[in-house]
């Protein structure tokens, strides 16, 4: 379905103003609806996991028209889609930019990637990472290392209020509530970006390749909670690119790989039995303090379930 600027909601008009003025190359495409080259893009909705996607049309610098594509559609020109490293480089002369970084892999692949051509561009480049009160100190020490090392500003945000601390009101993190994630993690970025003036832009490690639900992402659209726009430079990047990505930059290793598990972030929601048990052998006092908070939570709900009954962390053996 096309529609004219007359009758585009707002919601267009704002991410016209905001992709338009990089000509990005990397997301234009053959429009599968009216058949004219335009910009494709997608915007959270509420709801479907699956968010709607766009072509967006301009003449001249001014909104044309908007195509709104069915899935068979978005499905036709998603891999079309990417980020090229001169866009990459566009977008970094043209606004601040932060990239999201967690200490794993992707992320680390990214801030390198995204930092050469930075350099390149004669551009500044800050990155973010995210404490979330609830993973392991050394991730936290081993982002300022790393970041120390590639000569990268760095800002570490966190949650006015801890993870136990919410979950004693709020109850333990589950699959339909995943609370954590919009409190430990967007809105500590989101509240740090609100502060920044100007155009600015996030970058992330998100690949296509991680997940089915992923891989129906687009690497550019427009992030409503952080107000700007987000790229995922190494979308299309396969996990043995990213692999060789990191070997090759000489980084320190990250002292929690030789762990065996992830050590980000423990609030629960996709965590096995056998990640708690490692979790127990290698941080009981963690451990401990998550089995006592089941016993806290309002909800009665436990970190594990094992056919559809509730598994408390200190049944484990």
């Amino acid at each position: 379905m096309t529609t004219t600027p007359n009758h585009v909601s707002k919601w267009a008009n704002k991410l016209h103003s905001i992709i338009s003025p990089f000509h990005l190359r990397g997301i234009r495409v053959d429009c599968p609806v009216c058949g004219e080259r335009g910009a494709v893009t997608s915007r959270w909705v509420k709801g479907p996991t699956v968010k709607p996607v766009y072509v967006i049309h301009n003449r001249n610098g001014t909104l044309k028209s908007v195509c709104g594509l069915d899935e068979d559609e978005a499905r036709e020109i998603r891999p079309e889609t990417k980020v090229t490293k001169n866009d990459l480089g566009k977008i970094l002369d043209g606004a601040k930019s932060f990239v999201l970084i967690s200490g794993g892999k992707d992320s680390l692949a990214t801030l390198v990637y995204t930092k050469k051509i930075a350099e390149e561009a004669g551009a500044d480049l800050r990155a973010i990472h995210v404490d979330t009160t609830v993973g392991f100190p050394e991730v936290t020490k081993y982002v300022r290392k790393v970041c120390r090392q590639l000569d990268v500003r760095l800002s570490i945000v966190r949650s006015e209020n801890n993870f136990f601390d919410l979950a004693k009101d709020w109850g333990i993190p589950s699959f339909r509530f995943r609370w954590c994630c919009r409190e430990l993690k967007i809105k500590p970025i989101q509240d740090f970006l609100a502060k920044i003036r100007g155009r600015k832009v996030v970058i992330d490690g998100i690949r296509a390749e991680e997940s089915n639900q992923r891989a129906k992402y687009l690497p550019i659209w427009y992030h409503p909670s952080f107000k700007c726009l987000s790229v995922s430079p190494i979308f299309r990047w396969t996990k043995k690119k990213v692999v060789k990505y990191v070997e090759s930059a000489d980084l320190p290793e990250n002292p929690v790989r030789q762990l065996g598990c992830s050590a980000e972030c423990w609030c629960g929601a996709y965590k096995t039995p056998s990640d708690f048990l490692k979790l127990k052998e290698i941080k009981p006092e963690l451990f401990d303090k998550l089995s006592g908070l089941e016993e806290q939570s309002p909800t009665g709900y436990t970190f594990l379930y094992r056919k559809g009954k509730q598994m408390p962390l200190r049944e484990l053996a």
